[in-house]
């Protein structure tokens, strides 16, 4: 049978100044918080699948149905902000359309604005208002920019 051999770590002059050869502080000066810090690295997380799984899931759900909604209301501000100064009529048609929609107080189809913006929990009035206060600061806007006028 062979024999093993021990393995014995060898310290060097250092090891009385209370130094340790190695890349930890010997036991006898180790403080045991920083000993606890420096070993929880290895230790291993205590999570059930659901819990991981949420970190990447959103706050808050949203029904397939209110997902449509709000995919119309954006759809709808999109093309009254984007068209407000379109010369081409199905542009300026686009515009006109949305501006009609925001400004209807008819509760009677499921995704007109009013239904919409209380199905995901928005303030109508503060909704529209804030639309108004937009066109009038774009059509301030437009107003100082200067006419050009093509050569003919």
């Amino acid at each position: 049978m062979i024999a093993k051999k021990r393995f014995e770590a060898q310290v060097s002059n250092n090891h009385s100044q209370g130094r340790s050869p190695f890349w930890a502080k010997s036991p006898g000066h180790a403080n045991a918080a920083s000993e606890e810090k420096a070993f929880a690295v290895f230790q291993s997380d205590i999570l059930i699948p659901e819990q991981f799984l949420a970190t990447y899931q959103r706050t808050f759900r949203l029904d397939p149905e209110k997902v449509l909604m709000l995919a119309v209301l954006q759809d709808a501000v999109t093309c009254f902000q984007e068209n407000i100064a379109a010369t081409c009529k199905r542009k300026r048609a686009l515009y006109q359309e949305a501006e009609e929609w925001f400004d209807a107080e008819d509760k009677s189809y499921l995704f007109s604005f009013e239904n919409i913006c209380e199905a995901l929990g928005f303030d109508v009035s503060y909704l529209r208002q804030g639309l108004l206060r937009w066109k009038e600061q774009a059509a301030e806007r437009q107003s100082r920019q200067p006419v050009t006028r093509a050569a003919g």
